[in-house]
């Protein structure tokens, strides 16, 4: 969000905001509209119960610079895992496995081919990126119902997002490709 990258700052956006670092751990829990206690602005505290959001961030060795954080939204016993900049290692990590473990929907990183990753040209290991074949591998270890390929490679065109995701589904017919404007509702 910082501005050489993002156009709108933090106050021109219209929203309640309350900005804290995570470090992998927190739970966090957003009541429904008609459980939020007068003044607050959703959050609930402790270990009080909610029908809304929660939201649990994991932190995983997964990344090659600092680690990453991994987040895993439950709603309506319907849940998420959102894992960006995760670069997987043969077999998985056991813990990212582990908290991806029976989701309904998977969103991994999965930037490039095996090919792309080990090339000799331009080899992107170490990048802090996934490859299409290692995202699958987690879904399957993971048991996740869905897994939505995502963080493609910035020089593959539509065409090619295309063939990995046929790709993919050869080996996982779970697994589908995710493109700008597409809504899945797991409440469904």
């Amino acid at each position: 969000m910082d501005s050489q990258f993002f156009p709108v700052s933090l106050a021109e956006l219209d929203a309640h905001m309350e900005i804290q670092p995570l470090k992998g751990g927190e739970v966090i829990r957003l009541a429904d509209r008609a459980q939020r206690p007068s003044g607050d602005a959703g959050r609930l505290r402790g270990n009080e119960v909610s029908n809304g959001v929660t939201i649990v961030a994991h932190k995983s060795r997964a990344h090659p610079k600092n680690g990453v954080l991994l987040y895993r939204v439950t709603y309506k016993n319907r849940s998420m895992v959102y894992a960006t900049d995760i670069e997987q290692k043969p077999g998985g990590w056991p813990d990212v496995i582990e908290f991806a473990r029976g989701t309904d929907l998977l969103i991994h990183d999965a930037q490039y081919l095996t090919k792309e990753y080990f090339s000799r040209s331009e080899p992107r290991k170490g990048w802090g990126h996934s490859t299409v074949e290692r995202a699958v591998e987690t879904a399957q270890k993971a048991g996740a119902k869905r897994l939505l390929l995502f963080h493609h490679e910035p020089t593959h065109d539509d065409a090619a997002i295309r063939q990995i995701e046929k790709y993919a589904r050869r080996i996982l017919p779970i697994a589908a490709a995710a493109y700008e404007g597409l809504k899945i509702d797991l409440l469904r």
